[in-house]
């Protein structure tokens, strides 16, 4: 059911089925013109829960637009198909071209051999071909025409709310929060969570993406906020302390991979993400669902990459398999 969080600002709960973040919070700002932020998967329970709650208060998609804090499919899935003629899909000019990449069978090849590259068996990325939703409940196709790239600084007006885009790289390279000055909102997106954190991982092109999120956090830290709006759980409180919550989740992170590497030099993306901690009901990594491995993996290697970049850790080829040690632990690399 549809819930009224202001007299014109609603939150739709969408369900994620069978996936650990459970829910998309789509939020609504309702008026002559109505924007409606983020959509959830190109699946059947995502969008029936959507009709259903669009219908409950009755929005008219011929007068709606679409803003998407960023690309992943839980939030772009289903926007071609709530979009209606006249009406714009919004979404950062950053990224923008990563929605073309995610319909590219080949775009998918190219990210699994490097997973391979960095220790993912074969036979579990052939497994995700056809059990990963970032690559199954995207967008069905590509029509640039349909989306309106966004700037850093872009502002939209909806009846008397002018929001502000602010790019906030990290968890995609694009990610983009909504700040409603005026009454003090923030449409956070998947950039700042409570009780689970934003998933962090290695960008094609991108040098550091945790780097990138480190800063960004403190772009939106001491932000005036009066009413945080996350994408996903119901959970929300203080803004600046959890934004230190998550600085500090992340130096746990580096110094726990950089005793596992101290422990064990010359280990792949995936044995260090095996011997991560991870809080998931699993007894051990061999139990971790093949999607949720993938996850875990792209995270090591964006904490991986911050190190790198720091001089910490170097990384070497080993007869085409990526493996890591810290600085001190070995002499030459080969890239």
């Amino acid at each position: 059911m549809a819930e009224q969080i202001e007299t014109d600002l609603w939150r739709l709960d969408i369900p994620l089925v069978g996936n650990p973040l459970k829910n998309l919070n789509s939020y609504l700002i309702a008026g002559e013109r109505n924007l409606l932020i983020d959509t959830g998967f190109r699946q059947v329970p995502c969008r029936e829960a959507m009709t259903r709650q669009l219908q409950e208060i009755g929005v008219d998609l011929d007068r709606t637009d679409i803003f998407l804090t960023h690309r992943h499919s839980d939030h772009a899935g289903l926007a071609p198909e709530l979009v209606r003629p006249g009406c714009r899909v919004y979404i950062s000019q950053v990224d923008l071209p990563g929605l073309e990449d995610a319909m590219s069978e080949d775009r998918w090849r190219a990210l699994y051999r490097d997973y391979e590259r960095n220790g993912f068996p074969s036979e579990e990325t052939a497994s995700l071909w056809h059990s990963n939703p970032a690559q199954n409940a995207g967008a069905a196709h590509w029509a640039p025409s349909l989306y309106t790239p966004l700037a850093d600084g872009a502002e939209l007006a909806y009846g008397s709310h002018h929001l502000r885009c602010m790019l906030t790289p990290g968890h995609t390279p694009g990610h983009l929060c909504l700040y409603e000055p005026e009454r003090r909102w923030l449409f956070c997106g998947d950039h700042v969570l409570f009780h689970i954190t934003p998933n962090i991982c290695r960008w094609s092109g991108v040098p550091d993406s945790l780097g990138d999120y480190l800063e960004s956090l403190e772009r939106v830290k001491m932000l005036p906020v009066a009413r945080l709006l996350p994408a996903h759980r119901a959970e929300t409180g203080d803004l600046s302390a959890r934004v230190e919550e998550l600085r500090q989740h992340h130096a746990r992170r580096l110094a726990e991979v950089l005793e596992i590497l101290r422990r064990e030099p010359g280990l792949t993306a995936y044995q260090i993400a095996g011997r991560m901690r991870w809080s998931i009901r699993c007894r051990t990594w061999a139990d971790f669902p093949v999607t949720q491995k993938f996850f875990a993996v792209g995270e090591a290697l964006a904490h991986l990459d911050y190190l790198k970049v720091r001089g910490q850790v170097e990384r070497r080829n080993r007869a085409g398999t990526y493996e890591y040690c810290v600085t001190s632990d070995i002499g030459t690399t080969q890239e």
